[in-house]
């Protein structure tokens, strides 16, 4: 049997990899992985068991159901000032099936998408799964914080260019973009006909303010910028898998064409819980947000004056993405550290050939758990 090339030539992740060891591994502290280890909140829950008991077990609109959107549009209002209709917006399964269906009917076969990293591997593999060329293009360095490399991404920028992709705030390094680093994306996109596909999923979780600037605020026509958000990160609700997207009338319009063959409707009883999420969820987000600010605090006095690390301040999300003097192969790194120590960071190869002589450390665990972890990670890298 033949697999098409443009899907056997996408490689298992190192994050699957170092996660599967880890998982095997008695006692091991795992931070290699992209979420809370917390669970979903009660409210939350109990919204899903009623929802189910009032008898939403059906499909809905592909879309998802009026309510839905309607209350993503609420909340995008409340947060950005700006208005959206339910017909401007597709419940997805997961932020990760927006991202492929944007993707998908975006990019095909001699187009290529500038993607802005490190970033989280699904962006390339679902340019190279279209049968595009993605072109990682890494972020700068500004003093204590990541910037974007504006020179770096036009000149990735070609007649076969057809979207360019940024994720802020970042998987893997914290940063969040400016909104003068916004507007140059959009002038960008603007001047070469492309889509922005902006990955917002952990716009809550910054440590000045309340939400990150969104870049669907700076498009004007709002058919240039695609945003992909999720209920996941903000709401501990990963596993529950429910996220949207948000843009023009008529790209949604075929994104939710092409889902119905896909995946169709997100569940019913989770888009209830959604619904809850949305509504009565504030205080949980506040409360969010303000734990992971200590423990990020905790990381950088722990990691941020190590001879030999450099740790860029993370603004957003909740990964600390230091790098290593002389970290030459970030995998085998994570392999003996967590051999050594008990401890699972996840490679910055992982996250494109910009993220090689990093790692990622996730800090969304406990406070008890991420105060070991990493006083076990400074002791190996004051060791070696």
């Amino acid at each position: 049997m033949r697999i098409r090339p443009e899907v056997a030539g996408v490689v298992e992740s190192p994050l699957v990899r170092i996660a599967a060891v880890a998982e095997a591994t008695p006692g091991a502290l795992k931070l290699c992985y992209g979420e809370s280890d917390a669970p979903t909140p009660a409210f939350i829950c109990r919204a899903a068991a009623d929802a189910m008991a009032a008898g939403h077990t059906f499909y809905t609109h592909t879309a998802g159901c009026v309510g839905l959107r309607e209350a993503i549009a609420e909340k995008i209002f409340a947060l950005h000032g700006l208005s959206y209709r339910p017909s401007e917006i597709m419940a997805t399964v997961g932020a990760s099936m927006a991202i492929f269906a944007a993707i998908r009917a975006s990019v095909g076969a001699g187009d290529n998408a500038v993607v802005v990293s490190p970033a989280y591997a699904i962006f390339s593999n679902a340019v190279k799964m279209s049968g595009g060329e993605p072109r990682e293009v890494p972020l700068g360095r500004d003093g204590r914080r990541f910037c974007l490399d504006l020179d770096r991404v036009r000149r990735a920028i070609d007649p076969s260019t057809r979207m360019l992709v940024v994720n802020s705030p970042s998987n893997p390094t914290g940063w969040v973009a400016t909104v003068d680093e916004q507007r140059e994306l959009f002038e960008l996109a603007e001047r070469h006909d492309l889509l922005i596909l902006a990955d917002e999923v952990y716009e809550r979780l910054v440590f000045d303010g309340q939400v990150a600037p969104s870049l669907a605020r700076v498009a004007t026509p709002r058919d240039r910028v695609l945003v992909v958000n999720s209920f996941s990160k903000t709401y501990n609700m990963t596993g529950w898998r429910l996220g949207w997207a948000q843009g023009s009338e008529r790209l949604v319009r075929h994104m939710y064409t092409a889902a119905e063959f896909m995946t169709s409707n997100p569940a019913a009883m989770v888009q209830q819980a959604g619904i809850a999420a949305l509504r009565d969820g504030e205080s949980y987000v506040a409360q969010l947000r303000a734990d992971y600010a200590e423990r990020r605090a905790q990381v950088i006095e722990a990691l941020g004056s190590l001879p030999g690390v450099s740790l860029p301040e993370p603004a957003g999300a909740f990964y600390a993405f230091p790098g290593i003097d002389g970290l030459t192969d970030s995998t085998a790194f994570v392999q003996r550290l967590l051999a050594e120590t008990g401890v699972a960071l996840a490679p910055g190869s992982a996250f494109g050939e910009g993220g090689e002589g990093h790692v990622r450390l996730c800090y969304a665990s406990s406070s008890e758990i991420v105060h070991t972890a990493i006083t076990r990670v400074a002791a190996h890298l004051t060791d070696k």
